[in-house]
């Protein structure tokens, strides 16, 4: 989907005939007699939500997980976390999206004009509307659900909390509205959303939630996961079909495809990108390459651990010769090439000049003050010196990916037990090709005694497509809410997930890297009270005590909080 521009849309479009000025201003600065006449004035306001999009270039997205580590321990995460008093996920700001978004539902229907064309603006409106709630129920599960624009005065303000699957439902239903009436894909205006975009987030959707309402049989929702996971094998089926025109970037060079797609510069053409985000020198920048150097985050040894060798295999069933992998370059051979385009290794520059004096990593500084880990993320990582420069980086982002796309069908399918090796061939494989990885077939092949222990029974299969998730969606920021879908939390108690790779020390013993000191005991046992301990109270976040004293109708507060 090529939507240039996207995020400086509002700054950079100059509309004749509209007032755009009230992109400065909330909904309650409008005229609403002067103002909802016309459809250029739907098209304006929706202008103002096309900053919820991600920017696409997420690296570090996995630091609240299992995949990588941050400067300081996530408070969240290792139960440092309050019930804040106001403010936290359930600010004031958090929900004047949705108070702006309802804003325009309520008004628009004042506007004369076609109905085609006022709809496709409704239909945007509500699919940033799904966007906002997603997120919410994601975070909270039970919320209010708003539908209306709402004053200081108006009932619902008090109102309660709707069951987290009767708000996935309202989703669901504001994602169905913008694909039947979003344009289809290459019918779009320039700068705007289509059909297709909102078929990848209704896939999206439907996997976290039927997945989410499976294995959380607290919940009494488990009845309703197969028709979720359907709707979402279908939609994504919908996609994977050739002619949507989407495919998995490659160039036949499965060493360098997957590290040199999320640095391309002009992403205009790339089939992979359901959206693509556009940067351009002089008009919008990002960040990407720099903040790595700075973030002092990294991978876990866990994560390191993960990849499966050339033959298909884990470390625990593969046939190639391989060591206690201390060394970067023994941990990296004959892996899934992968390996080496997520984790910076001495192979690849860690920084360029323009005469050529670049520079190398190596055993003695893998693990430094900047990336305690050794484990450095090499996704979107660009140290070429037209990019590496402080958010001066302009290599285009993809906001949705067809990976992802084809992740979420193998799996819906693969839960429903309808999966085929052709299914297989379609999607996972498409991954593993790009990789020049062994294709993945309904019998898997082996089992590995490393596989995570979910707390329940799990195929081979889905082990494998669970695996092929974590790797291929790396650093995008999915793995957080995977676990917690997954119901498996408890993964992060292994010590493994935050400490890094092995170092030689002086005295010629060989030692992982503690990030963290204070909460890590010397030989990475691990130790109540001391080490990070899940608690499932922590699948959610709690609701603010000054809301529900302000409003008993949202009580119970989250469970264990």
């Amino acid at each position: 989907m090529k939507l240039k521009y996207i995020l400086f849309l509002s700054a950079s479009l100059s509309l004749a005939g509209c007032n755009d000025s009230f992109l400065e201003r909330g909904p309650q600065d409008l005229n609403d007699n002067t103002f909802w006449n016309t459809v250029n004035d739907l098209k304006v306001y929706a202008n103002s939500f096309y900053s919820i999009l991600p920017d696409g270039v997420t690296n570090l997205g996995d630091e609240n997980s299992d995949n990588q580590i941050p400067f300081k321990p996530n408070s969240f995460l290792w139960g440092q976390y309050t019930v804040p008093a106001e403010d936290g996920e359930w600010s004031k700001d958090s929900w004047s999206r949705i108070r702006n978004l309802n804003y325009f539902m309520t008004h628009y229907k004042s506007v004369v004009g076609e109905k085609t064309a006022i709809d496709k603006y409704v239909a945007e409106i509500r699919f940033f509307r799904a966007l906002e709630y997603f997120n919410k129920i994601k975070t909270f599960g039970d919320v209010p659900w708003l539908e209306e624009d709402l004053n200081v005065d108006s009932e619902e303000l008090y109102g309660k909390k709707m069951p987290r699957n009767q708000v996935a439902q309202k989703i669901i239903e504001d994602l169905e509205f913008a694909i039947n009436n979003l344009p289809v894909k290459g019918k779009e205006d320039p700068n705007r959303l289509n059909a297709d975009i909102a078929k990848h987030i209704l896939g999206r959707v439907c996997l976290n939630e039927g997945t989410y309402y499976k294995y959380h049989t607290e919940l009494g929702y488990a009845s309703e996961a197969d028709d979720l996971l359907k709707k979402a094998a279908d939609i994504t089926d919908e996609l994977i079909d050739p002619k949507s025109g989407y495919e998995i970037y490659s160039t036949g060079k499965p060493e360098e495809d997957y590290y040199n797609m999320f640095i391309m510069e002009d992403k205009s053409n790339l089939k992979e990108a359901i959206l693509y985000i556009d940067f351009e020198k002089n008009l919008r920048y990002h960040n990407a390459t720099r903040w790595l150097r700075n973030a002092k985050s990294g991978w876990s040894k866990d994560f390191a651990d993960c990849f499966l060798y050339t033959d298909g295999k884990p470390a625990s069933a593969t046939g190639k010769p391989h060591v206690q992998n201390r060394t970067m370059a023994e941990e990296a051979a004959e892996r899934d090439p992968r390996f080496k385009q997520l984790i910076l290794t001495a192979e690849h520059p860690y920084t360029m000049t323009a005469d050529g004096n670049n520079t190398y990593l190596n055993e003695d500084t893998y693990v430094s003050k900047d990336c305690p880990t050794g484990y450095w993320v090499r996704k979107y990582f660009n140290p070429d010196p037209t990019q590496d420069i402080e958010a001066k980086s302009t290599f285009d982002g993809i906001a949705y990916r067809f990976a992802e796309t084809l992740l979420i069908n193998a799996e819906a399918k693969a839960e429903l037990k309808t999966i085929t090796n052709e299914d297989l061939e379609k999607t996972v494989n498409q991954l593993r090709d790009r990789a020049g990885m062994p294709h993945l077939t309904l019998e898997v092949g082996f089992e590995d005694s490393n596989w995570p222990k979910w707390g329940y029974e799990l195929s081979s299969l889905l082990q494998e497509i669970r695996r092929e998730r974590r790797i291929e969606l790396a650093g995008e920021g999915f793995r957080f809410d995977d676990l917690k879908r997954w119901k498996a939390g408890h993964l992060l108690n292994n010590v493994q997930t935050y400490v890094g790779k092995y170092v030689k020390g002086n005295d010629g013993t060989w030692k992982q890297a503690i990030a963290y000191g204070n909460y890590t005991n010397d030989d990475l046992s691990y130790q109540e009270g001391k080490s990070r301990t899940w608690n499932d109270k922590m699948y959610l976040y709690p609701i603010p005590s000054g809301e529900l004293q302000r409003n008993p109708n949202l009580l119970p507060q989250n469970p264990g909080w």
